[in-house]
């Protein structure tokens, strides 16, 4: 979930979540598909010959180029076609992450030429031809960090409850895939670039996945923060529409800024990085890539009023007018402990006070007024929690939870709608001065192998968390399958509506459903504190 905010987020926060993940390291449709044939580690694609990985379980094929590198004249355009090559390409190694400070991707990069795909497939496919369902992952990191390689998809290839093909992609990031600027503007807007590639990565799963075993008509769309963000655009945006048949949002608003406003934004900044006429593209493409790596802005939006984007999502949203696709939607009890931690819960740092928490809600909660913000501390008093930074926790994690809970009854009133909340209060975490509960991305070792923390994660694991693990893995392969969150064997998700507003709490000691998701984060409150 992007939470926006003038100080903690942006770069910053892809640096702490990879010492995070470091530091958590440290510390079928009704049933299986029947398989027999193996499946070949070589597959022809509508660019060349790709040999793949074979091992026990799984096959895999990384760094297939999917659009040609966005580099010189091709800098902050849409993505354009591959070159095809001769003989056979080697697909054992993901491409170069895209250029990004150092955070949830790896170490910061300045490769321009990272417009690359990942495909995992089971070792074997259905003996009858039987094409098999595909899931798309867009990663998170606040539209400016993280890779598709860092997440193992093995875990998810082969589930009781239907067997899937799993496509994890790169996309151009901070601004280099969302700069808007006048000097940018063609006369179709700017900005969006790394969501037309996100767009571009479909089209080639349209076109090839059958290759790989898998079913072109039956695409769902699932990522976490900056990627269920992607994914409320990609549902709103006209020319996705029909590239995916489901889609799933974790921990991810609809959110974007307008296109004069981004404009403007993006004007200033050119003009700092000495570029200062807009109507000067060249002066821009010719920027060093360390310029846009290392001096870009904390922020970076969605752009709407664009040909790519021309309508707010919100607006989309609530006129009923999105992808009309099955939606399985959710968040994390204690999200925004994330965040409050890098500033306030690293061990032997600064630490927050009671004289802090007023001035932290304005600054974290600008909309608010003072007045609000003595609504908001008396209905989290200092005196409910044993540390501030848990009552910080609380407000600032419901404020953010209820404006998804608006979106997810717009949602369930056009799609069928299946919403989860993961709440494992003793997930796996860094070394804090407070407990963080479900923090922010706190369920992804739950469903794949990250390449930055995965190594460890099985060891630390509880029995319980192993056993939430499984029937996560089974919840979200079901949906990849069928479009539905009933697993055999355990508890069917109902579909969402704000008649019955039923979720599943996805808990180590039991997963357990509730109809009192606006309630359990005071929403009421909230709704009526914001109007």
């Amino acid at each position: 979930m992007i939470v926006r905010d003038q100080g903690w987020f942006g770069r910053g926060f892809g640096v702490v979540f990879a010492a995070v993940a470091l530091l958590v390291a440290t510390f079928a449709m009704s049933g299986p598909v029947a398989r027999a044939l193996p499946a070949p580690d070589t597959v022809t694609i509508d660019s060349g010959a790709l040999h793949g990985v074979t091992a026990q379980s799984y096959r895999l094929f990384n760094g297939i180029p999917y659009a040609a590198p966005p580099v010189g004249a091709l800098r902050w355009r849409p993505p354009a076609p591959v070159a095809p090559w001769s003989g056979v390409r080697e697909a054992r190694d993901s491409g170069p992450n895209c250029a990004q400070p150092t955070g949830l991707g790896g170490l910061r990069t300045t490769v321009e030429d990272c417009l690359y795909l990942n495909v995992w497939t089971p070792r074997t496919l259905p003996a009858d031809g039987r094409p098999l369902p595909v899931m798309v992952w867009i990663h998170g990191g606040s539209l400016q960090t993280g890779s598709g390689s860092m997440y193992g998809a093995a875990p998810l290839v082969s589930q009781p409850d239907g067997d899937a093909i799993i496509v994890s992609i790169n996309y151009r990031l901070g601004l280099f895939g969302f700069l808007a600027a006048s000097a940018l503007d063609e006369g179709s807007g700017s900005g969006d670039y790394g969501l037309m590639d996100q767009q571009a990565a479909l089209r080639w799963v349209n076109r090839n996945i059958a290759a790989f075993g898998g079913d072109p008509s039956h695409v769902t769309l699932d990522g976490e923060s900056a990627g269920g963000l992607s994914i409320c655009t990609h549902m709103a945006t006209p020319s996705s529409k029909g590239l995916f048949h489901a889609a799933m949002l974790q921990s991810g608003l609809c959110a974007s800024q307008s296109l004069p406003e981004a404009e403007a934004e993006g004007d200033t900044w050119s003009a700092a990085a000495g570029c200062p006429a807009t109507d000067d593209a060249t002066c821009l493409r010719n920027l060093p890539p360390d310029v846009l790596v290392d001096r870009g802005p904390d922020d970076t939006n969605v752009v709407y009023g664009n040909a790519f984007l021309p309508e707010n999502p919100l607006t989309v949203l609530k006129s009923g007018g999105m992808a009309h696709v099955p939606t399985f939607v959710g968040s994390n009890h204690d999200e925004v402990a994330l965040w409050v931690w890098i500033k306030y819960g690293i061990p032997l740092g600064p630490q927050m006070t009671p004289s802090d928490y007023p001035r932290l809600l304005a600054a974290k909660i600008p909309d608010l007024t003072p007045p609000q913000i003595d609504q908001v501390v008396h209905e989290y008093p200092l005196t409910d929690y044993t540390q501030p930074a848990l009552a910080l926790t609380r407000s600032w994690t419901d404020q953010v939870v209820c404006k998804l809970t608006g979106q997810i009854s717009d949602l369930a009133r056009q799609n069928p709608t299946y919403v989860y909340e993961f709440d494992d209060r003793a997930a796996l975490a860094p070394p804090s001065t407070f407990p963080m509960g479900a923090y922010h991305a706190a369920e992804l070792p739950s469903l794949f192998d990250l390449a930055h923390a995965g190594f460890a994660l099985d060891g630390v694991m509880s029995p319980d968390q192993h056993r939430l693990q499984s029937e996560m893995r089974r919840y979200w392969t079901r949906f990849i399958a069928t479009g539905t969150a009933d697993p055999q064997g355990l508890p069917s998700i109902p579909q969402y509506s704000s008649a019955t507003p039923s979720f599943l709490s996805l808990r180590p000691t039991g997963n357990q459903f509730s109809g009192n998701f606006a309630a359990d984060h005071r929403c009421a409150f909230w709704n009526n504190l914001t109007g």
